[in-house]
């Protein structure tokens, strides 16, 4: 455009003008302004699916392609594969023996989780591993008798004290790890530990059968002592099922092993996020903060899901919300849950799990969309996970699995989403402690260990049998620590202990 000033012959502008230009020339000195928010900007809500190993899905290249294809056609962002079923191992970096399945590529040409997180990661779709927990031996297991599996060495038909597995009341043997066996806690971290080593770039584990079986489980040998120790009872006392002391150590040991897996898991990847498939069978009366001591989670599997949220010893847990749409009853529970999982996620997050092999397609939809709704308080889940892969919604197959990953998309999925990046994870402020009670040098089992900082004390925490301890959520800067035993009253003090945010420090 020709300058005005250059321009002598020009006619005078009016008025008019001049104010139009003057309005021109203000507006484009102001900043530039946000552009609008468009309906298709990514969120962070996780759009997952549970994988498991005995259906297809990850056994060889073509199915993890296909995997991954399906997650991305829905708009979906995490697989949660199973890679641990019954103390077996569906990848080949394992201290655990490799899954004796038929269907399962080589191991010199295929490693499932290598596969699936270099493939997941190209393609933005995050991997969690999935772990189940105590189930380790049933006789019909074709790595039955392995010379490398846990079972073989400390399984039900080894004697007492190197079984590690559980009983009934009634003396059954059962073949589920008993963790109020203290090498069963030790066996586990050890599994979990090596996952983290050797698969650096895993994004996430997620806990399977993190808890008893029914009430009258958990009657291990070794357990039982222990716990007619800690309560000065006879050696031969046999506590009942709903014996209150007797729930609650189990209670414990579920506690304690989760916490342990926790911070020792932080301890080698900080970001690494942590979850668990939480128990939600049946209804829970009126759904308040009160009913949960009545639920089937905290009364009969012994699993405190709620207190793990509480204390921040998982970064998220996934409620098992296997209920169908079709039936009032069932509907109803599904629905009574959501309300109770939004006002007690505790320091961290529920996804709401669905049992998408109940209902149509059309059902397992509508039951995420009330999941990912806000309530009146604008309280709303992170995200939903579909159980399971293989069986989508009734009448599932290969062909149609692809017509809902498609129908995802262009309902509930339509908006791009990232996976959540959980401030205690990816931006802590809080840090966390491990160590191990000792006086003198000796490791005291069972001490009591308490944290002060400045001339305030913080907190005290129980001491295994082994001697560790730990604990999450610290306010950063420097602790001391006493270490106390009750069998001798014996102290030993230890200071300067500097916290961190989002890492693990060591204590004693």
């Amino acid at each position: 455009m020709p300058s005005l000033r250059g321009n002598r012959t020009r006619p005078a502008l009016s008025l008019a003008s001049l104010l139009v230009l003057v309005s021109v020339v203000l507006v484009s000195l102001l900043p530039p302004a946000a552009p609008p928010a468009r309906a298709q900007d990514p969120v962070e809500q996780m759009r997952a699916f549970w994988v498991a190993a005995h259906h297809n899905g990850f056994r060889n290249h073509p199915q993890v392609d296909e995997l991954i294809e399906n997650v991305e056609r829905a708009n979906a962002n995490t697989v949660i594969v199973q890679m641990r079923r019954h103390g077996d191992s569906w990848y080949t970096r394992s201290i655990e023996p490799r899954a004796a399945d038929r269907f399962l590529a080589p191991a010199e040409e295929f490693d499932a989780l290598d596969y699936l997180i270099a493939k997941g990661h190209a393609h933005g779709i995050q991997v969690h591993a999935w772990l189940v927990v105590t189930v380790v031996c049933r006789d019909k297991d074709p790595l039955r008798g392995h010379p490398g599996h846990v079972c073989t060495h400390h399984g039900p038909h080894v004697p007492d004290p190197e079984r590690w597995t559980t009983a009934t009341y009634g003396g059954a043997q059962v073949g589920d790890l008993d963790f109020g066996h203290p090498a069963a806690i030790n066996h586990m971290e050890s599994v979990v530990e090596n996952l983290l080593h050797n698969y650096p770039d895993l994004d996430g584990i997620h806990f399977d059968f993190i808890r008893y079986t029914e009430r009258d489980y958990g009657y291990n040998r070794v357990s039982v002592d222990r716990f007619n120790r800690a309560h000065n009872l006879p050696p031969d006392n046999w506590p009942a099922p709903n014996d209150p002391a007797w729930s609650q150590w189990r209670r414990d040991r579920m506690t304690e092993l989760m916490r342990r897996l926790y911070i020792r898991s932080k301890a080698i990847k900080p970001h690494i996020q942590m979850s668990v498939a939480a128990i939600t069978w049946g209804g829970l009366g009126t759904y308040s903060a009160n009913d949960w001591p009545n639920s089937v989670a905290y009364s009969r599997v012994f699993q405190d899901w709620r207190a793990w949220l509480e204390e921040g010893i998982i970064d998220f847990a996934l409620p098992m919300h296997y209920f169908q749409e079709g039936k009032e009853r069932t509907r109803n529970w599904y629905n009574g849950w959501l309300t109770w999982d939004r006002a007690n996620s505790g320091r961290r997050a529920i996804v709401s799990g669905i049992g998408a092999w109940f209902n149509t397609s059309e059902q397992n939809i509508a039951q995420a969309q009330r999941a990912l709704v806000p309530d009146e308080h604008n309280r709303a889940l992170p995200g939903v996970a579909f159980y399971a892969y293989h069986n989508l919604f009734q009448g599932c197959n290969a062909e149609n699995r692809r017509a809902f990953m498609d129908h995802l998309r262009n309902t509930i999925f339509a908006q791009p989403a990232r996976p959540p990046a959980w401030p205690w994870v990816f931006y802590p402020s809080a840090g966390m402690l491990q160590g191990v009670a000792k006086i003198e040098g000796q490791v005291i089992p069972d001490a009591t260990v308490s944290l002060i900082k400045g001339d305030t004390w913080v907190r005290d925490l129980p001491a295994s049998a082994d001697g560790w301890y730990g604990a999450v959520e610290l306010e950063p800067g420097t602790y001391s620590i006493r270490v106390y035993d009750p069998g001798t009253e014996r102290e030993a003090w230890y200071h300067g202990v500097e916290v961190w945010p989002g890492l693990v420090s060591y204590g004693s």
